[in-house]
């Protein structure tokens, strides 16, 4: 029966047989005498009739059994058990990449080069303790120091595992020269967020000034920080920490101005709420600044000014979060046919509205309605920022 295995996933496996070819009848020569023709097995061509039909499991059981693992044919017994990864097969990639590790006279090199593929199939199956030994074993032998630490920072990261992720990260920064500040800063926001959650306040402001320390740009240390002191009822601290977030990120201002309002209103400072907004405003804009600064022109004055307001920031920057607030308040001061056509028109607004992400990785495009620090796609920190123009911020 022949799979429909697509050419590119065969053409590899095509590669090794000619690759194999050569080799065995290399060895065919070496064993006769010079003159003897070049010949090879019934074995060879079975598989490679295989390979041609797309039949490429019979095909690499036809070369495994061919092929004796030796420092000549190592490479090529690993490039066959990378395969099967590649192609989800992972218990064959495990079976063929430990068989190569229990021949003894193989070389320090090739033998270390095995036993980093089979830690990487043991991390495809979901086996982390297994592939993190590996990785540690190789680390230790001085053996694919960067990409074993690289792994191991991915399995940390899987199982939570912030402190450990911390050593990893640190030890890749000397192993690679490439920095690693700021995910090191978001491992300690993770570890104080953990002592946070357990009631234990002080400590989780010490974890957050040493994610500063790491990285001082780090808007979500700056938001834990402002968090814990609001709560502790230190709202000074809080306003600092809240404000820092303009000169770390000013595309993640609208993270932080609701709760920014919040503390000047606990310290009475309302002066301060309106020439904050203000300044975001005059030199950002977001609808969430408008939106904010709307409700302060309604507490202190009516709904037809903010309405206004709204109305002359909807001129300079369309947005469909500012046009169903608008609605809102204008459903206060409307009656008759006006009032039931806006009522038409926030239901509306409402359906766009409803399905519309709010957020957006820059590295992958994945987009949703919650703020991850950590893209659930990619993987990647701080990659995801609030979607800008008329759908967004």
């Amino acid at each position: 029966m022949i799979d429909n295995t697509p050419l590119f996933i065969v053409l590899p496996f095509i590669v090794i047989a000619f690759m194999l070819g050569i080799f065995l009848g290399r060895k065919n020569t070496e064993k006769n005498s010079v003159s003897s023709p070049f010949t090879l097995s019934s074995d060879y061509f079975k598989g490679l009739n295989y390979l041609l039909n797309e039949q490429t499991d019979k095909a690499i059981d036809v070369f495994v059994r061919m092929l004796e693992v030796g420092e000549e044919t190592v490479d090529t017994h690993i490039s066959l058990g990378n395969l099967y990864r590649q192609r989800g097969e992972v218990e064959q990639a495990i079976k063929i990449h430990q068989n190569i590790i229990a021949k003894p006279s193989l070389s320090l090199v090739k033998r270390n080069d095995a036993l980093y593929e089979l830690a990487r199939d043991y991390m495809n199956a979901g086996l982390l303790d297994r592939a993190e030994n590996l990785f540690l074993e190789l680390i230790e032998k001085q053996s694919h120091v960067p990409p074993a630490l690289k792994r191991l920072l991915s399995i940390y990261q899987q199982e939570h595992d912030w402190e450990n992720a911390i050593l990893t990260a640190k030890k890749l920064e000397s192993a690679s020269n490439k920095s690693y500040s700021q995910q090191v800063a978001h491992f300690y926001c993770e570890l104080a967020l953990v002592k946070y959650q357990a009631g234990h306040s002080r400590e989780a402001l010490k974890l957050v000034k040493k994610a500063l320390g790491t990285d001082k740009q780090s808007v979500r240390a700056s938001i834990i920080e402002g968090e814990i002191n609001r709560n502790l009822g230190n709202c000074k601290a809080a306003t600092r920490a809240y404000r820092r977030v303009e000169q770390q990120d000013p595309l993640l201002i609208s993270e932080v101005l609701e709760s920014l309002i919040q503390c000047y209103k606990e310290l009475n400072n309302t002066k301060e709420i309106k020439a904050y907004l203000e300044h975001v405003l005059n030199k950002y804009g977001g609808i969430t600044s408008i939106l904010l600064y709307a409700q302060q022109i309604q507490q202190t004055a009516d709904d037809k000014s903010a309405a206004l307001f709204i109305v002359d920031s909807l001129r300079k920057k369309p947005s469909i979060r500012g046009l169903s607030s608008l609605i809102d308040i204008s459903l206060d001061f409307t009656k008759g046919t006006a009032h039931d056509n806006l009522m038409i028109l926030q239901e509306i607004t409402n359906k766009l509205l409803e399905n519309k992400p709010v957020y957006q990785c820059i590295q992958c495009g994945f987009n949703g309605k919650s703020m991850f620090w950590h893209c659930p796609s990619c993987k990647s920190w701080s990659s995801i920022k609030p979607i800008q123009g008329i759908e967004g911020e």
